[in-house]
């Protein structure tokens, strides 16, 4: 069942169009993630769902119910701040009902709802403090807890961790998980980190120059991104891409890049290729690996190796990331954390190209693969 549905909104300061024909819908239960950089509009989208901000055209349908012109307050959802939005005067127990004795719920209802939001964000024994008294990540739970206690249609959260530290941020990544798989609650959050996109959503609209550039599950935007926008945006350390041309090796498809040349992957549609065609091929650093350490693994039938001078090592723990040049391209390889690897020494690499993608240069827009274009997968290789 659709919760929420977004219409050809458009947003406009002036003469500066800020969203451009927004259109997309989310199911009950859904985690949607607003991401991309600053200014792409995704807050000017949260407020627009909430009330906050007029479009300049479109509808808003929240349940069914077209909510476009409808106050904040009259449309069910409830909204988390980045800022907290606590009431400092008031206790925490009062800040979690404020919104319920306003509506006029009866005292003892209210209190009801209240120990049960408490009890199952761990703060019963915080109800009596004020929020000064309050830690960042405990005024972030009240802040949870006054939108939970409306059960409303759906809660939007506008960028709510990005006041808390490195470790607390991942906690609260957790927790909020933990609470929508909980409650079954239909989310809107927006963020800028790609991170807590991947890890939270259940639906991820990325979005640039007010236009979502790709809207789908978390691991079709990983795997298959639509442009190079996508491509290099989600993911850390974003994807390696090299520019090379489109050339015909005996029955084979090659993709030339001056010093080498790298296989068409399998997986592409060829049908629409042309030589002399100018390609980037998208490469994840995951995928790059010691030629050495992979040398027996027949998980990797489809490779390209070739040999490069460690520019720069970055040991992370878990993975030691090596940066080095591929024909003037910064290339980026997540190898195992405990890989032996120096800068300024050279190494056979093994790049998997079971999952490279192929771009095209000029429309940067992402060449389908052959189950996209319902073709056999033993046409590919021709």
């Amino acid at each position: 069942m659709t919760t929420l549905a977004v219409q050809d909104i458009k947003k406009s300061f002036g003469p500066t169009e800020v969203l451009k024909d927004i259109d997309m819908e989310i199911g009950t239960g859904d985690f949607l993630v607003l991401v991309g950089p600053s200014g792409c509009g995704k807050s000017t989208l949260l407020n627009i769902i909430a009330g906050l901000e007029n479009q300049t055209s479109g509808q808003v349908v929240i349940a069914g119910r077209d909510v476009s012109n409808l106050q904040p307050k009259e449309r069910d959802i409830a909204m988390v701040f980045q800022s907290y939005a606590l009431y400092p005067s008031m206790t925490v127990e009062r800040n979690i009902g404020f919104s319920l004795e306003m509506a006029g719920v009866a005292k003892a209802t209210r209190t009801e709802r209240i120990k049960e939001v408490a009890e199952l964000l761990k703060i019963t024994d915080l109800l009596n403090r004020r929020p000064s008294q309050l830690s960042g990540g405990q005024r972030q739970r009240v802040a949870m807890g006054r939108a939970l206690v409306r059960e409303p249609q759906v809660f939007l959260f506008d960028e709510p961790l990005s006041n808390l530290d490195a470790k607390l941020r991942v906690d609260m990544r957790v927790e909020i998980k933990k609470l929508h798989q909980r409650l079954g609650a239909t989310i809107v959050y927006v963020t800028h980190d790609q991170i807590e996109a991947m890890t939270m959503a259940t639906k991820i609209a990325v979005m640039k120059g007010g236009i979502i550039q790709q809207f789908g599950a978390p691991k079709d935007i990983y795997d298959r991104p639509s442009n190079t926008f996508v491509a290099t945006f989600m993911g850390s350390p974003a994807m390696n891409l090299l520019k090379g041309t489109i050339k015909k090796d005996g029955a084979a498809w090659v993709v030339d890049h001056g010093t080498e040349k790298v296989a068409v992957p399998r997986h592409v549609d060829v049908s629409g290729l042309r030589e002399g065609q100018e390609v980037l091929v998208g490469i994840r650093p995951e995928a790059v690996h010691l030629a050495s350490e992979v040398a027996h693994d027949s998980r990797i039938d489809q490779g390209w190796e070739f040999d490069r001078s460690i520019d720069v090592t970055e040991p992370t723990g878990p993975a030691t990331l090596a940066l080095f040049e591929v024909d003037g391209t910064e290339f980026h390889a997540s190898l195992s954390g405990d890989a032996d690897v120096q800068a300024g020494q050279s190494y056979r690499f093994k790049a998997d190209l079971s999952k490279a993608l192929l771009f095209d240069a000029l429309s940067e827009q992402r060449i389908a693969h052959v189950d996209e274009t319902n073709q056999p997968q033993e046409t590919q290789a021709a």
